[in-house]
């Protein structure tokens, strides 16, 4: 008897597990943990001798690090992973606890009361676990326990314990039915989640493009500050050539002064290049959020050289590749799948609901046994009991019963599902057509900056036969005023030429650079090929 009672009361404990893996969901293994990102080492910048050494790599390292605008949306990031984790939720285990009691005395109004004046106690302790499927249905588990007392002669037993185990199923057949229905809200929260990171991306690229143009920048105004130099240091040289000749008298006071209009014409222009190299560093500075007078007070000398061989340039490749990898196409394509499935979501709506409710369970009674004569009212027999024979009956699984239910509800017009599932697909349709406006754009931008790539290489390559030629057209002028076939107009006239060339091979250097940057920004390859990498994604 004990063996079989040790063997039936494991029958409740039986369900519950039943119940746990039949409802736990499969999907939440997708979860992204908010903590996986790994914070990047503090970086030590390289200050020496009041200057601080960069290249281009430390810099965009530096500025991913430390960029305001990537920490608040980090901050973003785990909001949608939150987000996520909080939607599933619904598979949750809800437990409810009902506690009862009650005290009450009451005339009779019939002979039947069993007293003159009916004295009853009750007490009730119930618990019930219930938890969400992911086809929609929801199972529960109630045990159910009592105990009345009442001074009524009638009352067999008494006091009274009774005891309820049952297993109960709920499941929508029509509406409402499937796990598409049911993870509809997680199926959205994984969808914000993996916007979110295509957003990051896309702040991480935006952030990379805009610290590769300052830093361009800054090597750009560095050099144009060398070329003005160069240029103040030619002036001077041919004012000190005039200056001599003039006190040796072989040449007119006229040439010393245009000679003197040409250092004053390149020492302005020095003081500008030496302004724009520091409005350069100062944006730089604000990208990588550098924090420090030594930092902000030190001049900063990009190590990385402007030079680099030229790109290969495939359109069709790169367009596929932007086409695929663009961070706008495929935040749409992300939401146009939510949108799609939300028509399925909403058609679904339109069913009618019919829902099938089963319920089977054990039943136990137990507590003091009271026969009495039905007319004279004696006690004929007792015999004591208590709350343990309620819990052998259970056990013994002697009082079983089930039920089964069908419950139909059929809207007569349904006309906000119907308005529901006709705005989803208009959203749908219209989300189409942006995507296919956003591909033409991407086509066409790829299309405009591969043009733009190659045309910065040609200029690059014509700016510096350019300024070779000026070179030697400069040399060859100022062997014509030494021999007095030229004059220092024509002397300052070509130097400034010459100025002008390097001028341009220093922007066609870095332009190609930064025509490059924009060029991998558009195809989607920014971040590879800058050799960052996003740590933390969601497979």
């Amino acid at each position: 008897m004990t063996n079989k009672r040790m063997r039936i009361t494991a029958t409740p404990l039986a369900l519950l597990l039943l119940l746990s893996l039949a409802v736990a969901p499969t999907t939440a293994a997708t979860l992204v943990d908010p903590d996986v990102r790994e914070a990047a080492p503090d970086l030590e910048l390289r200050v020496e001798d009041g200057k601080m050494l960069l290249t281009l790599e430390e810099a965009i390292e530096l500025a991913l690090e430390r960029n305001l605008s990537l920490i608040v949306d980090r901050y973003r990031q785990d909001e949608a992973d939150l987000g996520l984790r909080r939607s599933f939720g619904i598979y949750d285990f809800n437990a409810t606890i009902d506690g009862f009691a009650n005290d009450e005395a009451s005339p009779a109004a019939s002979n039947l009361d069993g007293a003159d004046v009916q004295e009853s106690q009750f007490q009730r302790l119930n618990l019930a676990v219930d938890r969400l499927v992911s086809f929609g249905g929801r199972g529960q588990v109630d045990w159910r326990n009592s105990r009345s007392d009442t001074n009524s002669l009638f009352a067999t037993l008494n006091p009274a314990y009774r005891v309820d185990f049952d297993f109960s199923w709920s499941q929508p057949l029509l509406r409402d039915f499937g796990k598409k229905q049911t993870e509809r809200n997680i199926r959205i929260a994984r969808t914000n989640q993996e916007i979110s990171r295509e957003t990051f991306e896309a702040q991480v690229i935006a952030v990379i493009q805009l610290v590769e143009d300052a830093y361009w920048t800054l090597v750009e105004a560095n050099a144009s500050f060398d070329v003005a130099e160069e240029s103040l240091r030619l002036a001077k040289q041919l004012h000190e050539q005039n200056r001599i000749r003039v006190e040796v008298g072989t040449l007119a006071p006229l040439e010393l002064v245009q000679s003197q209009a040409g250092v004053a014409t390149r020492e302005e222009q020095v003081i500008r290049a030496r302004g724009a190299i520091g409005d350069a560093e100062d944006r730089l500075r604000q990208l990588l959020n550098v924090v420090g007078d030594a930092y902000w007070s030190a001049k900063i000398v990009p190590e990385t050289p402007a030079e680099m061989e030229p790109i290969e340039l495939d359109l069709e490749a790169a367009m596929a590749t932007a086409l695929e990898n663009r961070n706008n196409l495929r935040t749409k394509r992300l939401s146009q799948s939510d949108l799609e499935r939300d028509i399925g979501y909403f058609r679904n709506q339109k069913l009618p609901r019919l829902d099938l409710n089963l319920t089977y369970g054990y039943n136990g009674l137990g507590g003091d046994v009271t026969e009495r004569d039905f007319f004279t009212r004696e006690i004929l027999f007792q015999a004591p009991g208590d709350y343990g024979d309620a819990l052998d009956q259970i056990t013994n699984t002697a009082f079983d019963g089930w039920a089964v239910s069908l419950v139909a509800a059929f809207p007569i017009e349904n006309r906000a599902a119907e308005a529901q599932l006709a705005l989803a697909e208009v959203n749908y349709e219209r989300g189409e057509a942006e995507l296919a406006n956003q591909e033409l754009a991407v086509r066409t931008e790829v299309r405009r900056l591969a043009r733009f790539v190659d045309t910065a290489r040609q200029a690059r390559e014509s700016a510096r036969v350019s300024r070779e030629l000026e070179e030697k057209n400069l040399g060859a002028e100022e062997k014509r005023y030494e021999n007095g076939l030229s004059t220092s107009f024509q002397v300052l006239q070509i130097q400034e030429d010459l100025t002008e060339a390097r001028q341009r091979e220093v922007n066609a250097v870095t332009g190609y650079r930064k025509a490059v940057v924009l060029y991998r920004q558009a195809t989607g390859e920014l971040i590879e090929t800058s050799g960052v990498e996003i740590i933390g994604e969601a497979e």
